[in-house]
């Protein structure tokens, strides 16, 4: 292991990416199981680039999550074993029997019982399935190891060479938001991020952290902020472009529009400020400010994390992949047009859900979008929804839509999410939608701020009955937050 990651990794989570390691490099074909957003797909590469380094045939399938159906798919499929990378903890029960790996992040699955001491052996040895997650070890997976992350430490227990992929960890991690709660990337995730310094892959800059900065027009960067939302400016284009005006800002260099890296540093600066001083002048809390600059991480031109997320969440995640692995041509011209095509949508749906109505339960709020809104987005949706302006912070979000998926009987997607205060007061959204899905006969879990589950049409009223209450006792059993 690299002499950076060796104070930084539990010796359990390394003892099980080695274990992990040995049955990978025993297998001549691999089913590689990924997920579908950013996190999984750079996840889907650093596991693909590792095997053919490893001389093994390796075949990716991109899942939204793994039911029954998914799980026996992989079953009957062909392949020494299965790699599920950023999905399979909440699954692990359900995986046993089959020859697989699970290198994850989210909350695993309570009724797996392999990683606890028994003697001087590990239930794990017995088990079929070689689980690496950071939950296991006393480390959190929505903040200090992605599942990229996860499945980078396996790689790099298959061969040091792998150690060039580092990049591709510090993306998925991103692109999983995992630097949102301090603005900076922490834990293990850091530690990856030093390598990946080191081996020239990644540059760390202190920025502006709005999504867009070497794609949208400058205007359309303020126009289309929400981590802080700009006061006036976000969601209104006439707005952000007087904005711009009345500082002196030259908006276009010829005929093309000028994007935020095509600023001089005087001009970003001068920018900046001014977003503080409007921040300010809103009455805007310190903490609310201080969120407009942090870390960004620069790994090359395009902005990977958001289009990943576009092709993943539209069912292209093969094409994602493909930019992952270095393709720059046609790969790189279809992603770009299904992130312009993700924008927009988004565009659209949170125009519906803002005029669709939120009802407000004692602990919870939550939306219904039927088959306005796609199920893959849906839970982004309502991210937005409640880090937008006037929103009531003061409970999760749920999202309700459609399943896409074919089932015997009609399903519905639920998607919640959460703020950071919440998760302080002792809101732990993955526990809580997992219990009330299950219920009601579904299947659920995430992290403890943002969560996903699937459920039987016909229990929705049960469902949000059940997650209102356990959010409630979750909430009162940390008690009040103080200061």
């Amino acid at each position: 292991m690299p002499e950076n990651l060796k104070s930084s990794v539990p010796p359990g989570l390394w003892a099980s990416a080695l274990r992990a390691a040995d049955a990978l490099k025993g297998a001549r074909a691999v089913t590689v199981a990924a997920h579908i957003d950013a996190d999984g797909i750079s996840a889907s590469a650093i596991a693909q680039t590792s095997l053919e380094r490893a001389g093994a045939r390796a075949e990716v399938k991109f899942f939204k999550k793994l039911d029954p159906q998914a799980i026996e798919s992989l079953r009957s499929g062909g392949g020494d074993l299965t790699w599920f990378v950023d999905l399979g903890s909440g699954s692990v029960s359900r995986i046993e029997g089959s020859k697989a790996v699970v290198t994850d992040h989210h909350m695993p699955d309570t009724l797996a019982k392999g990683n606890e001491k028994t003697g001087q052996m590990l239930l794990s040895d017995f088990s079929t399935v070689v689980h690496v997650n950071p939950h296991l070890h006393g480390i959190s997976g929505a903040s200090d190891l992605s599942g990229a992350g996860s499945t980078f430490l396996a790689a790099l227990a298959m061969d040091e060479r792998n150690a060039d992929l580092a990049h591709l960890a510090v993306l998925g991690s991103v692109g999983d938001l995992q630097d949102q709660r301090t603005r900076r990337l922490e834990g293990l995730n850091r530690a990856i991020l030093k390598l990946a310094e080191e081996k020239g892959l990644v540059k760390t800059v202190e920025d502006i952290r709005y999504f867009g900065r070497e794609t949208r027009p400058i205007h359309k960067l303020l126009e289309f902020s929400s981590d802080p939302f700009l006061p006036r400016i976000t969601g209104n284009e006439d707005n952000s472009i007087a904005f711009l005006v009345e500082l002196g800002i030259e908006l276009k260099d010829g005929d093309s529009w000028r994007t935020w890296s095509d600023l001089t540093d005087s001009e970003k600066t001068k920018i900046i400020e001014s977003l503080r001083d409007h921040l300010e002048q809103s009455r805007r809390r310190p903490e609310t400010i201080a969120r407009l600059v942090g870390e960004v991480y620069v790994l090359l031109k395009e902005e990977f994390a958001t289009l990943l997320n576009a092709c993943g969440r539209h069912g292209r995640g093969e094409i994602g992949l493909k930019i992952c692995a270095g393709d720059r041509g046609e790969a790189l011209t279809e992603g770009e047009t299904l992130l312009k095509n993700h924008r927009s949508a988004l565009s659209k749906a949170l125009s519906w859900a803002k005029g669709s109505g939120i009802v407000r339960m004692r602990n919870i709020q939550f939306f219904d979008a039927g088959d306005e809104i796609e199920d893959t987005i849906v839970g982004i949706v309502a991210g937005m929804l409640l880090g937008g302006e006037g929103a009531d912070r003061t409970a999760p979000m749920i999202a309700f839509a459609e399943s896409t998926e074919y089932s015997d009987s009609p399903k519905v997607k639920a998607s919640a999410r959460g703020t950071q205060d919440l998760v302080s007061r002792g809101m732990d959204l993955s526990a809580a939608i997992r219990a009330a899905a299950e219920g009601v006969g579904g299947i659920g879990g995430g992290h403890n701020i943002a969560a996903g589950a699937t459920i039987p049409a016909d229990r929705k009223k049960d469902f949000l009955s059940a997650l209102d209450d356990l959010v409630g006792k979750q909430i009162s059993a940390r008690g009040p937050r103080r200061g």
